[in-house]
């Protein structure tokens, strides 16, 4: 256990919970935190996937702990050069939850505004509660700042420009279900059935093949930073990878004989 994070384990699935000061205000120990255990469980070959979550009812991240930002210098002849150093030590931890080589999967059961949208959005699912208050959405501009963790990048990836670059000018806050019609969430779901979902999607992911699910999260997140061509030897040499797992000879075999694969995840 951590000052703001816990990890728990229920077989093949882990779940680091936050718990930072109410509302998983971001700052440097809880992004450390999460970057470390979020490295542990992806070379932990009995971890098949990973449930990001929050202790707190209300809250899945509320975003940046602005009381840190309180004694910045701005007038200091290096204060823009402090100020980007210290965002891309954050941003490392953010980098570790994305480039985990399980499943994970985001359990949105509150607030995810600023920086705890750009947490969600590291995510490979998110799976958002529908009650009527939480929402989700980069919020910055309203501020007079901008996304530091990745929201100015990772969301029109995910969405395409045109939906992202308003969401992003206006601040918008977005409901579960308006989030699952623009897709920012994958699944919008009432509050009693929020865990049932979660489970049931991590449940059969972790009846997968873990390598195979890692490499193609490697190929299709360094694919879309490059070219067409460069993506596509990325993908030959994972598909190479993959060839000579176990689970392959698992899945190759089982097919030839008409029967439900037993994946390892080795």
């Amino acid at each position: 256990m951590g000052e703001c994070v816990d990890v728990k384990r229920v077989g093949p699935i882990a779940t680091v919970v936050m718990h930072r000061k109410g509302n998983n205000g971001i700052a440097a120990d809880l992004m450390e935190e999460l970057s470390a255990a979020f490295q542990e469980l992806g070379a932990d070959d009995s971890v098949r996937v990973v449930i990001l979550a929050s202790e707190y009812e209300k809250y899945f991240c509320v975003g940046a702990d602005l009381t840190s930002m309180g004694g910045i210098d701005r007038d200091a002849a290096d204060a823009e050069d402090r100020i980007a150093a210290l965002t891309l030590r954050l941003q490392q931890g953010f980098n570790a939850i994305e480039a985990c080589p399980k499943p994970v999967i985001a359990r949105v059961n509150g607030h995810a505004l600023g920086g705890g949208c750009e947490l969600a959005l590291c995510c490979d699912y998110r799976v958002m509660v529908e009650d009527g208050r939480s929402k989700i959405g980069q919020s910055e501009s309203a501020l007079g700042i901008i996304p530091g963790a990745g929201g100015t990048q990772r969301l029109p990836r995910l969405i395409g420009k045109a939906k992202a670059l308003p969401m992003l000018l206006e601040s918008a806050r977005l409901s579960a279900t308006e989030a699952e019609a623009a897709g920012l969430v994958n699944r919008a779901v009432a509050p009693e059935e929020l865990d049932a979902v979660v489970d049931e999607l991590a449940g059969r992911l972790a009846k997968a093949a873990t390598r195979a699910l890692g490499l193609i999260k490697d190929a299709v997140n360094r694919g879309l930073e490059t070219s067409l061509e460069e993506g596509l030897k990325i993908e030959a040499r994972n598909f190479a990878r993959a060839t000579l797992t176990e689970d392959a000879v698992i899945g190759i075999v089982s097919f030839l004989s008409k029967q439900q694969p037993e994946f390892k995840g080795k």
